[in-house]
């Protein structure tokens, strides 16, 4: 019978690894999610491993030669219990509860925070770091549109959720 197996990669690997686990025909599931990036000044969203340096495998152990694993490309090894010789499986609930997060494109969803309309936030990050505006709305999960207070109006501007908290 399948179990789900965590299974510890290099890291920056997990693709890797996970491709090559798929070529020994273990089921592999590598949750990611949609994460900002900023490189020479460019903002891109870019998918990222919701756990990096690792993913799971689902490892027949009676009927598979589970002992590959360790040998894969981009693997350290299976999780194992202290030093012990068999790999912990995990519990079924907790891949359900994951894959349950999962959005129609395929990546996890994570909570934003969550602020009301007209609530005071405080900018933590940025050249307008400190400043303090009011939550609008939520844009597509990740950003916010705020209204902040310049030269005596409120203009508004879009930012990323996670450059705001609660004042």
């Amino acid at each position: 019978m399948i179990a789900w197996f965590a299974v510890h990669t290099q890291p920056h690997k997990e693709a890797l690894a996970a491709q090559h686990l798929r070529n020994q025909n273990f089921e592999v599931y590598l949750p990611r999610y949609q994460k900002m990036r900023r490189h020479a000044g460019k903002a891109e969203i870019v998918a990222a491993p919701l756990f990096p340096r690792y993913l799971f495998a689902g490892i027949d152990l009676e009927t598979q030669r589970w002992r590959s694993v360790n040998g894969t490309r981009g693997v350290v090894g299976l999780v194992m219990l202290g030093g012990g010789d068999k790999p912990i499986p995990v519990p079924e609930p907790v891949i359900a509860e994951i894959r349950a997060r999962e959005g129609e494109d395929g990546f996890i969803r994570l909570n934003p925070p969550q602020f009301r309309r007209g609530q005071t936030l405080r900018i933590v990050d940025g050249p307008m770091a400190d400043t303090q505006a009011l939550f609008e709305e939520a844009v597509d999960g990740n950003r916010a549109i705020l209204l902040v207070s310049l030269l005596g109006r409120l203009v508004r501007t879009k930012m990323p959720l996670k450059l705001v908290e609660a004042a």
